[in-house]
């Protein structure tokens, strides 16, 4: 299961450039990368929207509300800022050098994560072989800055 898991994330990461560049096009065509990542969660509320309603989840958005922690509710605000930006950085760095970054990103603040168990995380103490891995990436960086 472990294995198919890993499969699943790399496939999901291979959309991740895929979206980006296509809603920087829809960004150039708007002339705007705020409309065009309106465009992107309105799309993506609605598929959710039929999603949800097409398999009965149930609702606890009123439970929710009233016993969820403040920080649940800030995913949307990253979510949106996250989509913004790429829109806006994939035509001025390219997918390459955007999304490498945004993975040193990443994985940079995993670590954190990680090793402090923030959020509900598993602890995984930080070690010199995962430090080892993100300054790989690093590297990685600045090899596709270079070419």
């Amino acid at each position: 299961m472990r294995y198919f898991l890993m499969l699943l994330a790399l496939v999901v990461g291979c959309l991740l450039p895929l979206q980006a560049s296509i809603n920087a096009k829809l960004g150039t065509f708007l002339k705007a990368p705020l409309m065009a990542a309106m465009v992107n969660f309105i799309v993506g509320g609605f598929i959710l929207l039929t999603v949800i309603i097409g398999t009965r989840t149930p609702n606890n958005i009123l439970l929710a509300i009233r016993e969820a922690p403040a920080h649940a509710w800030v995913g949307g605000l990253m979510g949106s800022i996250y989509v913004t930006s790429i829109i806006f950085l994939v035509p001025r760095l390219g997918a390459a050098l955007s999304f490498g970054l945004i993975i040193a990103g990443q994985m940079v603040f995993s670590l954190a994560l990680d090793h402090f168990g923030l959020f509900g995380v598993p602890v995984q103490p930080v070690n010199w072989g995962r430090i080892a891995g993100v300054l790989l990436i690093f590297v990685g960086i600045l090899l596709i800055q270079k070419f």
